[in-house]
C-alpha cells in the first residue's frame, strides 16, 4: 500500500476521536469509529493499521479557516474505520 502526502500539515498532532453507532445490517460496512487529525503522520499510522487488520476505512480532508486570522487555513482529516472493506462498484 502506498500513501502519498502532498504537504506537511500545520498544527498540533492531537487526535480527537468520536464513536458512532453501527449502521443497520445490509447498509454496507458498519462504522467502528471516527477520528479527526491535524497531522498527516497520525492519519498514515491509522491507515496502515487498518490495512494490517484488513479493515476498511474512509478518509476525507478539508480546509479549516482560523478564527484568529482570516487568511490562515489548516488542513484537517477525518478518518472513519469500517468493519470490513467496502465493495467498489464498477
Amino acid at each position: 500500500m502506498t500513501v502519498d502526502i502532498a504537504a506537511e500539515t500545520p498544527g498540533d498532532s492531537d487526535a480527537e476521536e468520536t464513536f458512532e453507532t453501527a449502521a443497520e445490517a445490509g447498509d454496507g460496512p458498519s462504522i467502528i469509529y471516527t477520528a479527526y487529525f491535524t497531522a498527516a503522520e497520525e492519519l498514515v499510522e491509522h491507515i496502515r493499521a487498518a490495512d494490517v487488520l484488513n479493515l476498511g476505512f474512509r478518509v476525507e480532508s478539508y480546509v479549516v479557516s482560523s478564527d484568529e486570522a482570516s487568511d490562515a487555513t489548516q488542513i484537517e482529516f477525518e478518518f472513519t474505520l469500517l468493519s470490513e472493506l467496502p465493495v467498489r462498484g464498477e
